[in-house]
């Protein structure tokens, strides 16, 4: 009897063992399928799958597209396209955590992240919340103005899944796995007022 139990029992064992580490790499890209439907409403949305948990703050991914090019070392380059595009095979780059909040656009260099300003006391603890992105309109960074205040949207922290070289406009930035406090920094302080909701 033994004998015969052992095949399937291995079987399940091993699909069990194949499915904790696709996941363990992220989620594959569904657009927005759910749970991960929660969309920013703008550009972000090409490259992003969250959703919102019951205590308001964001879980998902952020992903990538590997441009087919490798550092001289072997680290593949990568960098944002747009998912839906059939042509572009993306995988997850970061864990992704948020909470809601508001900022100051400051300024924005194309190509680059746009800067946000808040208050340094405002900006969320414990973690590495060093991103802070827009919800709804405009869909893209240089159509915002220096009349946008107090936007809401939220503080992102940034876990990367896998190792690469980053590209973003004309930075380079090299992740390994971890906590990612460079790739997409873009908050300065100075700014009263302004901050995550009172509740976190």
């Amino acid at each position: 009897m033994k004998k015969y139990l052992f095949v399937p029992f291995f079987s399940l064992f091993f699909l069990f063992l194949v499915s904790g580490l696709s996941f363990s790499q992220g989620l594959v890209w569904k657009n927005h399928r759910a749970p991960f439907d929660f969309t920013f409403g703008n550009h972000m949305d090409t490259h992003q799958q969250t959703q919102i948990l019951p205590d308001g703050s964001l879980f998902g991914y952020l992903y990538i597209a590997y441009t087919g090019e490798e550092t001289p070392e072997g680290v593949p380059v990568a960098r944002h396209q747009d998912c839906n595009d059939e042509e572009v095979k993306c995988v997850v780059g970061w864990e992704l955590r948020g909470l809601p909040g508001f900022a100051n656009f400051f300024d924005h260099l194309m190509g680059d992240h746009p800067v946000w300003s808040v208050s340094r006391s405002q900006i969320p603890v414990p973690g590495s919340y060093t991103h802070f992105h827009w919800e709804g309109p405009p869909e893209h960074a240089h159509a915002l103005t220096y009349q946008d205040m107090d936007v809401p949207g939220y503080f992102l922290q940034l876990r990367a899944k896998r190792t690469f070289l980053f590209e973003h406009g004309d930075d380079e930035v090299f992740v390994t796995h971890g906590v990612d406090n460079a790739t997409h920094l873009n908050i300065i302080s100075g700014s009263p007022g302004v901050g995550v909701f009172p509740d976190h």
